[in-house]
């Protein structure tokens, strides 16, 4: 159990709502590029052990947690750069499928930049407790939801705790791509993330990556914002259920301390190793300094 199972601030969340209900960035439009996050759909029951776990993971505190009851018992809490999807009644189908959740600074914006794109859209906008959203199905087939904040009457921004240490971890969204398709990706996630190119912090990080030992062949890979993208013929045939996240970290036994998990040895593409993660979720572990995964 954390400190996040209640609002930083030590106050009661706005009038309506939960006491639990905080968001250090209530109105969205204050970001300069969306927000992409990893999503995680866990039952209701594990929210507080999974806060308290991603804290550990990634050194930081959770940023929001929002109960909405009136939605099917969901609760949402955003830790780094992962989003926890609780909820008493099971995930539809959709849901599931959904890759990613963004939180934009404009919905209207954002809709607006991919309908360039050949974005399409699955499910309009549409208002909700905290803020707009829409469901879209981006040109790779992925679909993505993408949700604006706006503060909620009376709201003010919850104070951002200071976290439990940086441990160096990194998690990022993971897409596995065909290799010859690795540039058309990098293109249209850096349209549809906003990436800025000369900015080196955000820009997209891109590499070949030699094989694991013993291995063929190498994954050519993309960073773009939060999300990792791996263009390899491997990559291309992976199963039904492929690995979601990736960790970036120093070393492997860094990471796998973290996780608090043994490894999967050459699980991952290209003999990469994999963590798991709780849920059933896996985690493959891309090791070694910041400036290796810089172009």
């Amino acid at each position: 159990m954390t400190g996040s199972t209640a609002s930083p601030s030590g106050l009661s969340g706005p009038p309506g709502l939960s006491e639990r209900w905080f968001r250090t960035t209530p109105d969205s439009s204050v970001l300069d590029r969306p927000r992409l996050l990893a999503r995680s759909l866990i039952d209701l029951a594990d929210l507080d052990d999974r806060i308290a776990f991603y804290e550990r993971l990634l050194g930081v505190r959770a940023d929001l947690r929002m109960p909405i009851p009136d939605f099917g018992g969901l609760e949402l809490a955003a830790v780094g750069t992962v989003l926890l999807i609780a909820s008493e009644r099971p995930f539809t189908p959709v849901q599931r499928r959904t890759a990613y959740s963004l939180i934009v600074p404009s919905l209207a914006g954002q809709l607006d930049l991919l309908g360039r794109t050949g974005t399409t859209v699955l499910e309009p906008r549409e208002a909700i407790v905290p803020g707009a959203r829409a469901r879209v199905r981006y040109p790779d087939g992925s679909l993505a939801e993408l949700v604006e904040h706006r503060p909620r009457p009376g709201e003010r921004p919850a104070p951002r705790q200071v976290g439990p240490g940086d441990g160096g971890v990194r998690l990022l969204v993971r897409r596995a791509v065909p290799a010859a398709s690795l540039g058309g990706a990098v293109r249209f996630y850096e349209t549809a993330l906003e990436t800025a190119s000369a900015d080196p912090g955000t820009a997209a990080a891109t590499g070949a990556v030699p094989p694991a030992p013993g291995r063929a062949g190498g994954a050519g890979f993309a960073i773009v914002g939060n999300l990792l993208l791996v263009g390899s013929d491997e990559a291309a045939h992976e199963d039904a259920s492929p690995v979601p996240f990736a960790l970036l970290a120093p070393s492997v036994e860094a990471a796998a301390a973290r996780a608090g998990a043994a490894i999967r040895p050459g699980s991952g593409v290209d003999g990469r190793p994999v963590v798991p993660l709780p849920g059933g979720e896996s985690a493959e572990i891309w090791a070694g300094p910041p400036a290796a995964y810089r172009a």
